[in-house]
């Protein structure tokens, strides 16, 4: 029995409300296909690294690496300059780890989704709708139809807020963090990985757990 343990870096606290239902999710899903032994995914992280900068997150990174076996940074891609750069700004938590406290780059894994976390939140618009209660047609209310034009939306945030709008009324004061944790839960991974963004992430994931030895490759 092998027990995964995982640490996360989250931008903010809504795209936490989502990731940390989905990242256990996703990994449960793949072990459970591809393991070669059995693993427990536990259902929080064992370290959640406070935003700073980078020599600090590799500090609180490498001064708890005993207590996890993955770590995940997770960074909005925005606009176009900030997301070619992406990858250079997220691998660089993983390189100061690795030179730091020698933490492997194999294990070090980025959630980047194209533009903003939403864009993976609308990948299923039926567990938005679900996630609201509302029973008509998710385009009623202006959701994408699928995860490919969920990533080709210039702003993903404002069309989930415009969809509870109008389901929820615009005078009734809505936080939209709490329905992140019931999409997240009710999510497709099928319909998930329909968006390029989420099979580059899963990738990377796949990757990490094979050096584990948790999958087959």
């Amino acid at each position: 029995m092998t027990y995964v343990s995982w640490a996360a870096l989250y931008e903010g606290a809504t795209d936490e409300a989502y990731f940390e239902l989905l990242i256990p999710r996703v990994m449960e899903d793949i072990v459970s296909q591809r393991g070669t032994r059995n693993s427990t995914i536990p259902l929080v992280p064992a370290i959640r690294l406070a935003r700073a900068d980078i020599e600090t997150v590799a500090r609180e990174a490498c001064d708890a690496k005993e207590a996890f076996h993955l770590i995940f940074i997770h960074a909005d891609t925005g606009g176009r300059n900030l997301e070619i750069g992406l990858q250079g700004r997220s691998g660089r938590y993983c390189e100061a780890m690795h030179a730091l406290c020698g933490l492997s780059p194999a294990r070090c894994i980025t959630i980047a989704p194209r533009h903003e976390t939403e864009a993976w939140i609308l990948a299923d618009a039926q567990a938005v709708t679900a996630a609201l209660g509302y029973r008509g047609a998710p385009q009623s209310i202006g959701l994408p139809r699928n995860a490919t034009e969920a990533e080709r939306l210039g702003d993903p945030k404002g069309v989930l807020a415009e969809a509870v709008s109008r389901v929820r009324g615009r005078r009734r004061p809505f936080d939209v963090k709490q329905i992140f944790p019931a999409i997240a839960q009710r999510q497709s991974l099928t319909n998930l990985r329909e968006a390029r963004s989420f099979l580059t992430f899963e990738a990377d994931l796949l990757a990490a757990l094979a050096d584990l030895g948790c999958i087959r490759v």
